[in-house]
C-alpha cells in the first residue's frame, strides 16, 4: 500500500518504559491513576494519567498488557522519577514490584501514515500491533485523539538507529526536536514539559478521556469527581494566535488582569508566533483578546480554538 501523503517520524527523547508485576499489578495501577484498568485487555492498551492527591498531574501513562505483567510508556525522562514514587506507594502487603526498564526500549512517535510498512493495517486509538520493517521487530500502540493519533513504536534499544534507517528509506521525514514542537504546538497537543505537569489537573488540558466515572478510588479523585460534577473546571488549554513573540511562563492578561500563562510557544513557518496557554473561563473562549507579558513587554494576541487554522492570507 503506497502511503498517499508525507508523513512523519519522531525518535522520543529520553524513552521512558516501566514493568509492573505481582499478583496485585491491577489493583496497585488502578490505586494510582484516573482511567479504568479493567479495560487493558490483550491488544489493547490503556491511557491514563498518574495524579496527586490535589488531582495534579504527575506523568501519562500508556499501559500495554504484557504476559507476566503490566508494561508502562511515561512522558519521556520520568522513567526513573516515576518508578521511585511508586515504590514508595507499595504497601507492605503488596504483591506488586515497579521496575524503571526505561533504556530497554527506544520509541518513534508515527504522524500521518496511511499504514506503517511492515504492519497489516494501522492500529487504531487503543490497538496494539505486532509488525516487522526491514528486519526490525516492533510493536505499535494506536494513540489517543487526545494525543494526535497515529501510532508510537516501540523496539529493543539496540534496534532504534536501524529503524530510524528504515522508516526514512520507507518514506517518512524524521523530525529533529525541534520540527516536532513545531508540529506539536500547531496541532494543540499537550507536552512534557509545557502542559503535562503539576501545574494542571488532567481536565485542564484535554484529557478527559482518560478520566473514568465507572471506578474506585484513586488518588485526587475527589478533586476531580468535584471538577466534573460541580462544573469546577474553571480553566483550559487554548491556543493563543499572537503579533510578537512570547514564552513557556509569560502572563496572559485580558482588560489589564491575569487570565492565565502561556504553557508553549513557537514561531511557526505556517502560522507565524503562535502559543498554547491555561486561562480561566470566560477567557478561553476562542476570539478573546488578549495581551501577552512578553520580557514585561505587551505583546497583543486572540485566543484560538485548536489545531490552529491557517490566518487570513496566509
Amino acid at each position: 500500500m503506497q502511503q498517499t501523503e508525507t508523513w512523519l517520524a519522531y525518535r522520543v527523547p529520553e524513552p521512558g518504559y516501566l514493568r509492573i508485576q505481582g499478583a496485585d499489578r491491577a489493583d496497585f495501577v488502578q490505586r494510582q491513576t484516573t482511567n479504568d484498568v479493567r479495560q487493558l485487555g490483550p491488544g489493547r492498551s490503556l491511557l491514563t494519567v498518574l495524579t496527586s492527591a490535589t488531582a495534579r498531574i504527575l506523568d501519562v501513562w500508556q499501559l500495554v498488557p504484557e504476559p507476566d505483567g503490566i508494561g508502562v510508556v511515561t512522558l519521556p525522562g520520568q522513567g526513573a522519577a516515576t518508578a521511585r514514587y511508586l515504590q514508595k506507594r507499595i504497601f507492605f502487603m503488596d504483591k506488586v514490584t515497579a521496575v524503571d526498564e526505561s533504556s530497554r526500549f527506544a520509541q518513534f512517535r508515527i504522524v500521518g501514515a496511511a499504514r506503517i510498512p511492515g504492519f497489516a493495517a494501522m492500529p487504531g486509538a487503543g490497538a496494539i500491533a505486532e509488525g516487522e520493517i526491514g528486519g526490525v521487530a516492533a510493536r505499535a500502540i494506536g494513540l489517543a485523539p487526545a494525543l494526535g493519533g497515529g501510532a508510537l513504536l516501540l523496539v529493543e534499544a539496540s534496534a532504534g538507529d536501524p529503524l530510524a534507517d528504515q522508516l526514512a528509506a520507507a518514506g517518512a521525514r524524521l523530525l529533529a526536536p525541534e520540527a516536532y514542537e513545531t508540529w506539536r504546538v500547531e496541532q494543540g497537543l499537550p507536552g512534557p514539559q509545557g502542559e503535562l505537569t503539576e501545574d494542571f489537573t488532567p481536565l485542564e488540558v484535554g484529557l478527559s478521556e482518560t478520566v473514568s466515572g465507572e471506578k474506585g478510588c484513586y488518588t485526587g479523585q475527589e478533586i476531580i469527581a468535584r471538577q466534573i460534577t460541580y462544573d469546577k473546571v474553571t480553566r483550559g488549554l487554548v491556543g493563543v494566535v499572537l503579533e510578537g513573540p512570547a514564552a513557556p511562563g509569560d502572563t496572559v492578561e485580558v482588560e489589564g488582569r491575569r487570565a492565565g500563562t502561556i504553557t508553549s510557544a513557537i514561531e511557526s513557518p505556517r502560522l507565524g508566533p503562535v502559543a498554547l496557554a491555561v486561562l480561566k473561563r470566560p477567557h478561553n473562549q476562542p476570539g478573546t483578546p488578549v495581551t501577552v507579558l512578553h520580557e514585561e513587554q505587551p505583546t497583543a494576541g486572540t485566543v484560538s480554538a485548536l489545531p490552529f487554522a491557517e490566518r487570513a492570507g496566509g
